[in-house]
């Protein structure tokens, strides 16, 4: 029994013993992992990484539409390329080759960018100790030698993923990032995958895609990197279209696998909000596709033509067309030093550039001018519309009184020359507007004050933004009251010593087109789509009584009237068929034709002596109009700028002429698109117009 008992004991010695050992050695384990945690030596805390990685969920970018849902933008996700330098193969030649057939570039371009980091890497490594050995001295000399030259730097002129030379405050590092070639085709992404090559990776790229393409890019416009450099829509509406990223922690292990996701810690990405514009793309196509006619037909420069709601305020098409010419001539500016060459007077009479240089046009058509807001022209006879409608409602002229127009030709009171296109001993004040007197409206405007006559003007909205929202608007060009003289008393009845934009046009002859109580107000013009059913109507801004806003409404009819009979008689002399079905609405406009100015010289040049201060013999040719009559949708303005010689030669180059036709046919087709019900028609004779 007492051997029995003896071996019981020494078996729980033992095994106390041994339960002593084991926890002081797991007390040493633990001591050991916290000094660990909590003071690591040197030589390991350089290998110690977090356990929780923090990710960014980018939030995509929301939807340009036009009003009808048409998508105008919107994001897509794609791929590119990027190389790891230090885990590319080596010798490289195969690898380059191969991922260059991948994704469709030429060798160099994808050789070039990742040997020059091959080089850069190989250089640090050569000169730079393990990062523990290195102190500010051997520090020193590593980038004394790199900046030296000793040791080859990255090439100049590298793609995005270049890296700058090492900071002389900084330890060296290996270029392990650089992009190769653009965003590729879902096929090209798994032909890249595939290859398998050892330091090749694919990122995601957020892909903003237009799929109206150049239709509607002066509107939507571009964007960029940051908000900044966006431009058109994308950027006056980059707050709502902005999505928010969201943020992922997660736990991983040793080899950087994700293992879970506490609680929490996930916050989804929010995707940014569509905005709906008040474009409307069968709109704009149309009134591309007649506003490209019409420049072709009168051999023009370019054009522009903007349809706009005249309830609502909402733009529904705005085109700017530029032609490609390289038959037009420098204008012959003269340098203000006396000794300095004069320009070459041209043998014959010259066609010059009339329209602004505008290098973002030829790179993309989003960064483009958009002139229907930035440019200004003098709108010519069109502008008589708003004098006409003034003087009638200050009673200083009556509808059916009688001006002497002089048989067209007249000199003021000055000593200026006055012409009419349309030469008559005498009109009626409607007749005035609707043959376009300029004696009629001269001789009506000196009723005026010099006061009332600039307050006419600025009632309308010229000379001020329309905060249309897009950036560069022009506010036009109106002569300030200190300057205002009796020769702009007789300029600016006729449209001339003003500049206006096409915006500013077409919100100020809305005032003849809104229905009811509405008429003579202008509405605030926007570019976002607004839901009637919902809208409020308020009175924006007066600026006329209703009963001669709708007068002057009748009165214009008589212009479109006209401008119909002269596209029939040009049918004619081309030998042209009548159309089947007369046309469907009836419209009432305004032609006006202005030469263009010279605007300011260049700097340390002038104009030159004798000039008179415009292109001579070229003009900006215009037509606005209104319809249908009865209950106008639509107010649609098409300038034609620089119409060609062979149209001033033969005298067809006024805004009747050139820009009406196109009016007609856009306004015809847009209406019809809009459902519009077709127009009584009632013949009214009315007499030929002027400009």
């Amino acid at each position: 029994m007492s051997g029995r008992h003896e071996a019981h004991s020494r078996v729980n010695a033992c095994s106390l013993v041994a339960g002593v050992l084991m926890c002081i050695a797991l007390a040493v384990m633990l001591a050991r992992v916290a000094q660990l945690q909590v003071a690591p030596s040197s030589r390991l805390s350089d290998h110690i990484q977090e356990r929780v990685t923090t990710a960014t969920l980018p939030g995509v970018r929301g939807e340009i539409l036009d009003r009808r849902g048409r998508l105008l933008s919107t994001t897509r996700i794609g791929y590119r390329v990027f190389v790891d330098p230090t885990r590319f193969p080596d010798p490289p030649e195969q690898a380059i080759v191969a991922l260059a057939d991948a994704i469709g570039v030429l060798p160099e371009k994808v050789g070039e960018p990742i040997m020059s980091k091959v080089a850069y890497n190989d250089a640090v490594a050569a000169v730079a100790p393990a990062p523990n050995q290195v102190d500010e001295q051997s520090l020193s000399e590593i980038m004394a030698k790199l900046f030296r030259g000793d040791a080859e730097e990255p090439a100049a002129g590298s793609d995005a993923g270049m890296e700058d030379p090492p900071d002389a405050s900084e330890k060296p590092r290996l270029v392990r990032y650089v992009p190769v070639g653009g965003v590729l085709e879902d096929a090209q992404v798994q032909t890249v995958k595939a290859l398998k090559i050892p330091g090749v990776h694919l990122e995601r790229r957020d892909i903003r895609e237009y799929p109206a393409g150049s239709l509607a890019a002066s509107v939507v416009g571009k964007v960029g990197e940051e908000p900044k450099w966006s431009i058109g829509a994308e950027r006056i509406l980059n707050n709502e279209l902005l999505g928010t990223s969201g943020r992922a922690e997660y736990v991983r292990d040793a080899k950087g696998r994700p293992l879970w996701v506490e609680p929490g810690h996930w916050n989804p990405a929010r995707r940014g909000d569509d905005a709906r514009l008040s474009i409307d793309m069968e709109l704009q196509r149309i009134a591309t596709e007649e506003l490209q006619r019409g420049i072709e037909e009168a051999d023009a420069s370019g054009g522009r033509c903007i349809m706009l709601d005249p309830l609502t305020g909402e733009v529904l098409a705005m085109v700017d067309i530029v032609q490609d010419r390289s038959d037009l001539l420098p204008f012959p500016w003269e340098p203000l030093d006396p000794n300095a060459p004069r320009p070459a007077t041209p043998a014959s009479r010259p066609r010059y550039k009339t329209l602004t240089d505008d290098p973002g046009r030829k790179i993309h058509p989003a960064l483009a001018r958009n002139r229907c807001i930035e440019d200004v022209y003098e709108p010519g006879s069109t502008f008589k519309s708003f004098v006409w409608s003034v003087i009638t409602e200050r009673g200083l002229a009556k509808p059916d009184e009688t001006f002497d127009t002089e048989g067209g030709r007249w000199f003021t009171f000055y000593g200026r020359y006055v012409e009419d296109v349309t030469k008559r001993d005498v009109m009626t004040w409607r007749e005035v507007l609707v043959n376009s007197s300029n004696i009629g409206m001269v001789k009506a405007a000196e009723r005026l004050s010099f006061e009332q006559l600039h307050e006419a003007v600025t009632r309308f909205g010229f000379g001020k933004r329309t905060n249309l929202g897009l950036p560069g608007e022009g506010a036009g060009i109106i002569t300030p009251m200190k300057r205002w003289s009796k020769y702009t008393q007789t300029s600016v009845p006729i449209g001339h010593e003003v500049a206006v934009t096409p915006i500013q046009m077409v919100r100020a002859f809305s005032c003849f087109a809104r229905p009811g109580d509405l008429a003579g107000t202008i509405p605030d013009v926007t570019l976002r789509a607004i839901d009637t059913d919902s809208m409020i109507m308020p009175v924006i801004n007066r600026v006329l009584p209703a009963n001669i806003a709708t007068m002057a409404r009748e009165t214009l009819a008589g212009v479109t009237h006209n401008v119909e009979e002269r596209m029939k008689q040009a049918r004619k002399l081309e030998g042209e068929a009548e159309p089947s079905t007369p046309w469907r609405y009836t419209l009432f406009g305004k032609s006006g034709t202005a030469e263009i100015p010279l605007g300011k010289a260049p700097k340390g040049m002038r104009r030159p002596r004798g000039s008179s201060g415009y292109f001579d013999n070229q003009y900006n040719s215009s037509f606005i109009a209104g319809g249908p009559i009865e209950d106008p949708r639509l107010v649609c303005l098409v300038v034609i700028d620089d119409p060609g010689p062979q149209r001033v030669r033969a005298r067809t180059h006024y805004g009747s002429m050139t820009a009406g036709p196109v009016v007609r046919r856009a306004m015809e087709r847009a209406l019809t698109y809009l459902g519009t019900p077709p127009s009584i028609h009632d013949e009214p004779a009315l007499v030929r117009t002027g400009e």
